[in-house]
């Protein structure tokens, strides 16, 4: 197994990168004091049958990172061999973690498992966007089993695992559906109302903590209604944006029980 790294610490002039390349190359494109932009590029084609990919994400106390995949993520057939891709995420006191994950295809063939793990500290807040495709264009998709595992000063805040694909179907989960659009906020709660970020008609599922979550179920990834979401919410994750409070709605994975087929 291969691992990257990505570590920030503050530091009074320039703050500290360790970063180190796994099956990805972590690039810093921006730095100051106690924040940086990092781009992740894949090395070579992601992910083939037994590969292993790992990250390993900290930021230190009162920095703020921001990660930006180059290139979406294939898991190609994989003849029956398996496949996984796996982040472990610090986010120490005060600091702020926003990741811009580009879509993540299982493809025909393919059997990845697919986790995040984080561990929040006092004050910490992260703001990530995942988007998981069932199959290239024409196809069915193969397995993906995708676990979260959210952790706010040693409370749990999000444990939740998703099995789909492999042509056995989940019923109540995606349906007919090949797309799963996500945003997630953790450390802080995002407005109740999405329709003023751009995407009317999804509820946001608010975590018995602080967080957030809201997400977009349909055919294509060009038709989720989230970009503008994702703007609005990072700029509350870094500072820049208030939330308000909020009553606590729940629903089933945040997602309503039926939403309109895209025309």
């Amino acid at each position: 197994m291969q691992t990257t790294v990505v570590r920030i610490e503050r530091r009074p002039d320039r703050a500290a990168l360790d970063l180190r390349t796994g099956h990805l190359a972590p690039r810093a494109v921006e730095r100051g004091a106690d924040r940086a932009r990092v781009v992740l590029v894949a090395g070579g084609a992601l992910l083939l049958g037994g590969d292993h990919v790992r990250v390993e994400i900290h930021v230190g106390e009162g920095c703020t990172l921001e990660l930006e995949d180059v290139g979406g993520t294939v898991a190609y057939d994989a003849d029956g061999r398996a496949s996984s891709w796996t982040a472990d995420i610090v986010v120490e006191a005060g600091a702020r973690l926003l990741w811009a994950g580009l879509p993540f295809i299982a493809a025909d063939g393919s059997d990845v498992t697919r986790e995040s793990r984080i561990r929040l500290g006092a004050g910490a807040v992260a703001c990530l966007r995942e988007t998981l495709v069932l199959g290239r264009h024409g196809e069915t998709g193969g397995r993906l089993t995708n676990r979260s595992r959210v952790v706010a000063e040693g409370r749990p805040l999000l444990v939740e695992e998703l099995r789909i694909g492999g042509g056995e179907g989940t019923p109540g989960v995606l349906g007919e559906h090949r797309v799963l659009d996500a945003i997630a906020l953790y450390g802080r709660r995002a407005d109740d109302e999405p329709a003023e970020s751009g995407a009317p008609g999804l509820p946001v599922l608010q975590l018995e903590g602080e967080g957030s979550l809201v997400r977009f179920l349909g055919a294509e990834t060009h038709l989720s209604p989230l970009p503008e979401t994702w703007r609005a919410w990072r700029a509350v994750a870094a500072g820049t944006g208030s939330p308000r409070p909020l009553p606590r709605r729940a629903g089933p994975l945040g997602i309503p029980a039926a939403l309109p087929r895209p025309s």
